[in-house]
């Protein structure tokens, strides 16, 4: 009987486990010897990826190959984190090129075509996916917000805080565990992205600015902010949050903060006095900010469409 048949058998098991790859020590725990290791290698059936990591031959070169090679070639207790980690967890981000790794400090790990980042990995913040160790989705987002510009964080934020992948809570907790760590930063990135998802839409906050770039992002005309709307004395009976003076379409942001149980009444009878003038008033909330979230442009393409029909002028959209 061929005496690596078992060994074989063991090492092609390990590998499918780890997207082609086998390390020294898995290859020698199957039972090769150091010298049976370096024969592979040295006719190709294997192919050296990092110290002590091969690649078997024939294995389809992937970006998750990479990312295991990375994590497999680091100190123990490294991760796929950032950028990698990102695309692992489906954040709508191109798998990077090279793949991101993080090692806890006092490690030493320098590996050719892989960007290396050196801080504390507690239990909490690490998961697997395809196998691979990996930050979880909210210590992802922290550390791609020191590394990434503000638009780009926002894509990856609003993507998994959509999926319901990770809380707002869960963000916060995972940045006060890491906010001392050394060159730690994006702070101020990382809290304007998650703003909108927080609380109600205020005036003046990310929600606000983000809402009006829905709305144009919608085809429609950027609506005016904090709109007086006079009655016909000129008086000044109320103001919007958001409108389109013009045809009399008006936005109001709600919120159990702003317009909770005590303020009904009055909201009530300003909408009335509004209405009862030719207004029509919306209502936005931030499930509004959801991707493919779709209920307040139909409502105010609808509003158009009416006012345009009533006040007998052109259509603005």
């Amino acid at each position: 009987m061929d005496r690596n048949i078992i060994p074989e058998h063991r090492i092609a098991i390990v590998a499918r486990r780890q997207h082609g790859l086998i390390t020294r020590r898995q290859a020698q725990d199957t039972g090769l010897t150091r010298h049976q290791v370096q024969h592979r290698v040295s006719t190709g059936q294997w192919e050296r990826l990092h110290p002590g990591v091969f690649r078997i031959a024939g294995a389809p070169v992937t970006w998750l190959q990479a990312a295991a090679g990375a994590c497999l070639g680091a100190p123990p207790g490294a991760a796929a984190s950032h950028l990698t980690s990102a695309a692992l967890a489906e954040l709508g981000e191109a798998p990077p090129v090279p793949p991101h790794v993080t090692v806890t400090p006092g490690r030493s790990s320098r590996m050719a075509g892989v960007i290396v980042h050196r801080a504390p990995l507690p239990p909490m913040d690490l998961t697997i996916i395809d196998g691979i160790p990996c930050t979880t989705v909210a210590r992802t987002l922290v550390d791609c917000a020191s590394i990434v510009g503000p638009i780009r964080l926002q894509r990856l934020v609003d993507e998994a805080l959509h999926r319901r992948l990770v809380t707002t809570d869960q963000l916060a907790a995972v940045w006060d565990g890491v906010r001392r760590g050394p060159g730690r930063s994006g702070e101020a990135k990382l809290r304007a992205a998650v703003g909108p998802w927080v609380g109600p839409i205020l005036p003046g906050s990310p929600a606000e600015v983000r809402l009006r770039q829905r709305i144009v992002a919608w085809g429609l005309p950027e609506p005016a902010l904090q709109v007086a709307v006079r009655d016909e004395a000129g008086q000044v009976i109320g103001r919007v949050d958001a409108g389109w003076p013009d045809v009399l379409v008006g936005i109001e942001y709600d919120g159990a903060r702003w317009h909770g149980p005590s303020r009904w009444a009055a909201d009530h009878e300003r909408q009335r006095r509004l209405e009862a003038i030719g207004w029509i008033i919306l209502r936005a909330e931030r499930s509004d900010l959801l991707p493919g979230a779709g209920r307040l442009e139909q409502s105010v393409r609808l509003a158009f469409a009416t006012q345009a029909a009533r006040l007998n002028r052109p259509r603005l959209v």
